[in-house]
């Protein structure tokens, strides 16, 4: 049994399929099996895919298109190394991911998740993803954290927890975060590991407005367990905060920032959800990164 499963999903993905496996089965670390499941694509997907003869690689066909959370459960299943890590096919990672992941998990039995930063190939740009378990929390009260084809996860996390991606398309990943971070500790590194490529084909482009109707579901699910349901005013103050938009120098809008801030203290206070003093320094990143 390999230690990693590379689960890697593609749909029309023949521009770019070739090259996301090479980056695959060039890494430095070389315990894998990577498990390629074709979600039904029409475009030569397939016959690239099975011009490649290593044993390593597991092929799995859809006659027809499942979707996206369908086939990442249906991969987790066929998965049996101890560590799963995601893959895209339109992505490259760079030859060490693997072993650095591996190396971090190791020695951190306490982690289940263990991202990392990424090179955006079209924007020529490095995130910035928060790092650490407690920072990375309360950044998801805003936006999704974790930059989904750079994870590797503890199989036994999912196993113990019974743990799957669940029906908001689109934002699978993001909400998925939340529930992993109740259940383990998660990680980002600070190094780049991986080349996400930006395109006008990707999911963010091309299914954008379901993906904001998502996103609000996860920010109200996470607001509830905060004992806030904010009313329609307050909520647009919240993407405020999201889209670092706080215009500071107007005093109507800085102080009802200020008490939409100070509403979300008083809720984790009474629910304790977040460590409380990461939880206010996040908070006034979202002021100090305003520039409006």
């Amino acid at each position: 049994m390999a230690k990693i499963s590379v689960l890697m999903p593609v749909y029309n993905m023949a521009a770019y399929i070739e090259e996301a496996i090479c980056s695959i089965l060039t890494q430095t670390y070389s315990d894998f099996e990577l498990l390629i499941i074709d979600d039904g694509s029409t475009d030569g997907t397939l016959d690239i895919i099975r011009k490649f003869d290593d044993t390593r690689i597991k092929v799995i066909a859809h006659a027809v298109n499942q979707g996206l959370i369908t086939t990442l459960n249906q991969g987790i299943d066929c998965c049996t190394g101890e560590y799963i890590a995601r893959m895209d096919g339109d992505d490259i990672a760079l030859p060490h991911r693997f072993q650095r992941q591996v190396e971090f998990l190791d020695t951190h039995p306490d982690y289940g998740v263990c991202g990392s930063q990424v090179y955006m190939l079209g924007k020529d740009s490095v995130t910035t993803k928060p790092v650490h378990h407690e920072e990375i929390l309360c950044w998801q009260l805003f936006h999704c954290t974790i930059v989904h084809p750079t994870i590797m996860i503890r199989s036994s996390v999912l196993v113990n927890h019974g743990i799957r991606y669940l029906d908001y398309p689109h934002a699978e990943d993001y909400e998925i975060w939340n529930r992993l971070g109740a259940a383990t500790k998660l990680m980002n590194l600070p190094e780049v590991l991986l080349m996400y490529r930006v395109h006008p084909g990707q999911i963010s482009n091309t299914q954008q407005q379901v993906q904001l109707v998502q996103s609000e579901r996860i920010r109200r699910d996470q607001l509830r367990l905060l004992g806030i349901e904010p009313t329609a005013e307050e909520y647009q103050t919240h993407l405020d905060f999201c889209h670092f938009r706080i215009r500071v120098h107007e005093p109507a809008h800085y102080y009802q920032c200020l008490a939409w801030a100070h509403k979300l203290l008083e809720g984790n206070l009474r629910t304790q959800r977040y460590h409380h003093e990461t939880l206010n320094s996040v908070l006034s990143q979202c002021f100090s990164f305003s520039s409006y």
